[in-house]
């Protein structure tokens, strides 16, 4: 083989270095050094436009409201389903308890006196016993009658919001109609019952209810009085009488002339040494003498160690 002149060698190594340029990525040089590390590749795009996501803005959050308080119950209104309102029912009866006693079925151990007043209510006599109850911080019960209710609304509420109890005298007060022949008439009587407490409920609203009736003139004084007991009954309500009175609805010949003589009569059951007195008075129009022995009747009671309470 010829020898290779230095010509051809030099045009040998010209043509290697040209071909390694080739392979080289264009405007780099080509060199012996390591080849750098590639950047991280980014994400293949999709070819749709990359839209950098908004930052939500915080939503602000509605206060919690604070729970709504429960009304609370006005200690002066009517009691739901009583007669009297919720102050009064710590030395509230029940009518059937009461007469209970007045017939000695049994007998409660402390000493408690009755008020009660028939008739009204009005706005002469009835606000005039009011102000003494009130004044010596005393309760009473108060047998109204159905047919003059609506005159005297105001009266009305103001014996329930005093710590009182209101309870049922009939409608008509009518002795003719309720005991034609002396004889108690069963329709008559429940009628009378029914629209005197509509009436009532029509001032102080259909909470009130009542167990406690006072037929006029009394228990003792009508004929075949028993059917109407049962019917009263049937409707959870009891009848009423007293065992002492002020006398202020006597004849004339038997109602006391003072202040005094209606103080003594009206403190009988002091005296009897009875646990229990239900005292009938009347609120009616012109019982000037009931207001002025009131006072007194309260004060004697009061000495003998008597609790007040009310019938419901």
């Amino acid at each position: 083989m010829p020898p290779i002149s230095r010509r051809l060698v030099l045009a040998a190594g010209l043509s290697t270095t040209f071909g390694v340029a080739a392979c080289a990525p264009a405007g780099l040089e080509a060199s012996n050094s390591p080849a750098p590390t590639p950047e991280p590749t980014p994400e293949t795009s999709t070819g749709e436009e990359t839209t950098t996501p908004e930052t939500s803005t915080p939503v602000e959050q509605s206060p919690t409201p604070e729970p709504t308080p429960t009304p609370k119950a006005d200690p002066t209104a009517v009691m739901p389903g009583a007669n009297h309102n919720g102050s009064a029912k710590e030395h509230a009866y029940p009518a059937a308890d009461v007469q209970a006693w007045l017939e000695k079925k049994s007998t409660p151990e402390e000493k408690v006196v009755f008020l009660t007043f028939d008739d009204g209510p009005n706005h002469s006599t009835t606000v005039q016993i009011l102000d003494i109850l009130k004044e010596h911080e005393v309760p009473a019960t108060f047998f109204v009658v159905g047919k003059i209710v609506s005159g005297a609304p105001d009266v009305l509420k103001r014996e329930i919001a005093e710590g009182h109890s209101v309870a049922l005298h009939s409608y008509t007060h009518d002795y003719k109609k309720l005991y034609p022949g002396r004889k108690a008439k069963v329709e008559t009587i429940m009628d009378e019952f029914h629209r005197t407490k509509e009436d009532i409920r029509a001032v102080l609203g259909e909470d009130f209810d009542t167990s406690c009736w006072r037929y006029p003139g009394g228990h003792m004084s009508w004929k075949n009085i028993e059917p109407a007991d049962e019917a009263l009954a049937a409707e959870n309500c009891h009848w009423v009488d007293w065992n002492c009175m002020t006398g202020d609805a006597e004849p004339e010949s038997r109602r006391p002339k003072s202040a005094r003589e209606m103080k003594n009569m009206a403190v009988s059951p002091i005296f009897e040494e009875k646990n229990v007195s239900v005292m009938l008075a009347h609120d009616s129009e012109g019982k000037d003498l009931t207001v002025q022995a009131l006072p007194e009747i309260i004060a004697e009671y009061k000495k003998a160690g008597y609790k007040f309470g009310v019938i419901a």
